[in-house]
């Protein structure tokens, strides 16, 4: 398969519509429910549909050509006739997986998406603990197709024949400094109420008191994040469809421990998401998908390690005196929107108080 390289982004062509199986798409298109895009119809599931499974796609074709990983679709094992919403893509596993660990992951999780309730499939904690113990790794894929004229304008050249590889150069830029990865947060999808990280924390603290039973800010919010990353996939990528050329742009790649490391929560603001929440981490911070293969975190993957890493767990210090800090809760603002978390050092005689944003500058500053 072949693809260009800018940095660590990959360029390749999209695959074309006849490499794709129209058996699986339309069961997909028929018989999947919309979340937070309540009034889209069955054409524009369609061409989402196609638009993932050509993202898909690639990422087998390229793990399979340039990787000591293989990724596995999630439509290729389920066995329920397509009636619930898949938990995930896909997985990603390594080529020596033992053939019966691999059936034994599968078996797993289609017993758990057999037992869930409602239109969701879910797979349970014990079960994406098994998999990525045993080196088998979830993996979302979210597709989007570039926007002209906004992703193209550093662009001299953009059309089709035209551009040379300043040009190209120039768009993975754009995409690197625009763009995130996100993931919906665990317990609240859609909200015209929450619009930040500390509003999505008093939502859950209403409505799921039971985080908050016997410790104080800090241990709620480690509990919090370790609900959450529990229950996230593994691998979270992104793919962009450029329709100018007929290729796909591969950013690269994180693991879900990025997402709860320095939280941030924010809305998308388009015309079709407005109330659609979402953890999101800077693009530019992401891995190469083809190097994969050298992700220590990923192929020393420890559930306690990568915990102790979370947000709540991992001990901050104060940048001026170097003590540990607290973290406190402020609540006597005029306007209730500006209540928010801060960051206390006890011993400092300047400065004692910290936003997250000042502790915390690669993930938490909005943009």
């Amino acid at each position: 398969m072949k693809y260009q390289k800018y940095g660590d982004m990959v360029i390749c062509a999209a695959p074309d519509e006849g490499e794709l199986d129209w058996t699986e798409i339309e069961n997909i298109v028929r018989h999947t429910h919309n979340t937070w895009q309540h009034d889209r119809k069955e054409e524009e599931t369609r061409k989402n549909t196609i638009q993932g499974k050509k993202a898909e796609l690639v990422m087998e074709r390229l793990l399979s050509a340039y990787s000591s990983f293989r990724y596995l679709s999630y439509d290729r094992i389920r066995r329920d006739d397509f009636k619930k919403h898949a938990p995930f893509d896909g997985l990603i596993y390594p080529v020596s997986l033992d053939e019966g660990v691999k059936a034994e992951a599968i078996q797993r999780i289609c017993s758990d998406v057999q037992i869930s309730a409602g239109d969701s499939g879910v797979i349970s904690v014990g079960t994406r603990t098994f998999l990525a113990g045993s080196g088998i790794f979830t993996v979302e894929i979210k597709s989007s197709l570039l926007q002209d004229p906004r992703d193209y304008q550093n662009m001299e050249h953009k059309e089709n024949g035209e551009r040379t590889q300043a040009d190209y150069q120039a768009l993975c830029g754009h995409i690197r400094e625009f763009y995130d990865y996100f993931v919906y947060p665990h317990y609240c999808r859609d909200s015209e109420a929450v619009t930040c990280f500390y509003e999505y924390t008093t939502y859950v603290r209403r409505n799921h008191p039971e985080l908050t039973k016997g410790v104080g800010s800090m241990g709620f919010l480690y509990r919090l994040m370790e609900t959450e990353f529990d229950h996230a996939c593994d691998i979270y990528t992104r793919v962009f469809f450029d329709v100018l050329t007929q290729e796909i742009i591969i950013p690269g790649y994180i693991l879900k421990t990025r997402f709860f490391e320095e939280p941030r929560i924010q809305k998308m603001y388009s015309s079709k998401s407005y109330n659609a929440l979402y953890y999101m981490y800077h693009m530019r911070y992401g891995r190469c998908i083809l190097s994969i293969d050298e992700d220590d975190e990923l192929l020393h993957w420890e559930r306690d390690k990568e915990c102790s890493r979370l947000f709540g767990a991992k001990k901050v210090r104060c940048p001026n005196c170097g003590n540990l800090l607290k973290i406190r809760e402020v609540t006597t603002r005029p306007d209730p929107k500006e209540n928010k978390f801060l960051y206390l050092c006890d011993s400092c005689q300047r400065n004692k108080w910290f936003t997250f944003k000042q502790i915390h500058p690669q993930n938490m500053e909005n943009r």
